[in-house]
């Protein structure tokens, strides 16, 4: 297939949509979208090294409904990147794309030393939705997780927690199967493929509502290893507590893992929100950890985090109904790593949104702890 004929079809639809989806007559076509200003400055300690990043962020989602029970989607986004970070960054262009996906639906129309212009479908399925049945085909997101910050579960998308500009997360080229026994139990089958045949993850999950707990059971093959997990959400008197633990099996080729996590949340009065939780990682390191260590982590289900033992501790505040501050602190005992990510968010109008994002790494040293490096986020969001 040309996938450079499709993508320019799909820009096409972008703009012409757009008139067709406000129109009262036709109720089946639906557009929506935003742009984003994404400004970047990463910096090791007392301000050296500076590195500036640009980064100008539109999606497109279109939903077409023909019927009651089938809905087609395809939505993709386009950045242009330009400045230090892309001329710094060895083969900046090949990052782009999600490993997760066996199709190469992206395209770079500009890839220079100091740009990149990429267009890539991130989403592009066809549901059907009939009764008890619920299925989906294409690229897609199966969300299986149930924490905040780590999702064990999650076998077929794993997301970066860094990566806060990404809200949608990623996707997965996957045949979705949903049966409901009941108003929420349900029966789940999932089958994902990759570049290659031992990338292919097949997995069940059988979901019920117990004793005021949302439990799920999770058995499959994770790229060729047999794995198992187990999930829940429910509320220990006024707070909630949720956790995943998923565990793979040792067999020739591959080692035996097991990623636990738990997390407690409350929310207080006065407006403040509160989550402490935990991440267990069984082949994850507990010697210090340096910045190459963070920079290079490839995330997936096996690997959340590099370090073995993680702690987490995240504030919200409402400060005013258009004004809301929250900080997150995740700190590794064993390798003394510690991220410090503060953010202010602001609502400038109804459909405009301001965020400063501050990412803080430190390491301890025989004389105490230093800076490995920061990054601080300057972004404006548009939705349409």
């Amino acid at each position: 297939m040309n996938w450079m004929l499709l993508i320019k079809v799909l820009l096409t639809l972008t703009y012409t949509t757009a008139t067709y989806a406000q129109d009262t007559t036709v109720q089946r076509l639906k557009y929506s979208g935003y742009i984003k200003n994404l400004q970047s400055l990463n910096y090791a300690e007392n301000f050296t090294h500076l590195t500036t990043g640009n980064l100008i962020h539109n999606r497109a989602n279109l939903k077409w409904q023909p019927s009651g029970s089938i809905i087609a989607v395809m939505e993709f986004r386009n950045r242009l990147f330009w400045g230090e970070e892309v001329a710094l960054t060895p083969g900046f262009a090949s990052q782009l794309r999600n490993a997760n996906e066996a199709a190469d639906l992206s395209l770079n129309w500009i890839n220079e030393e100091q740009m990149v212009l990429n267009t890539t479908i991130d989403r592009l399925y066809l549901l059907y939705d009939k009764v008890r049945w619920n299925v989906r085909v294409g690229r897609q997101r199966i969300n299986w997780g149930i924490g905040t910050i780590w999702n064990p579960n999650d076998l077929f998308n794993t997301f970066n927690f860094l990566d806060f500009d990404y809200e949608e997360r990623p996707g997965v080229d996957a045949l979705r199967l949903q049966y409901f026994t009941g108003l929420m139990n349900h029966i789940e089958l999932a089958i994902s493929v990759g570049d290659e045949s031992h990338e292919m993850i097949s997995a069940a999950k059988y979901f019920i509502n117990f004793a005021n707990y949302d439990l799920q059971l999770i058995g499959g093959w994770f790229q060729r290893q047999p794995t198992m997990g187990v999930g829940w959400s429910g509320i220990i008197r006024e707070s909630g507590f949720k956790g995943e633990v998923q565990y793979y099996f040792p067999r020739k080729d591959f080692q035996e893992l097991i990623n636990v996590s738990a997390e407690i949340d409350h929310v207080f009065e006065n407006g403040w929100y509160v989550n402490i939780g935990g991440f267990f990682n069984s082949r994850g390191i507990k010697e210090p950890a340096d910045l190459s260590t963070i920079a290079t982590l490839e995330f997936s289900p096996k690997n959340l985090m590099p370090t073995k033992w993680n702690s987490i501790v995240g504030f919200t505040k409402e400060i005013t109904p258009l004004f809301t501050g929250n900080t997150t602190i995740i700190y590794s005992p064993g390798s003394h790593l510690v991220m410090l990510l503060p953010t202010l968010s602001y609502n400038l109008s109804e459909n405009l949104d301001f965020n400063l994002v501050w990412q803080s790494f430190f390491n301890k040293q025989d004389t105490g702890f230093d800076d490995m490096a920061h990054r601080i986020f300057i972004r404006i969001k548009w939705s349409f």
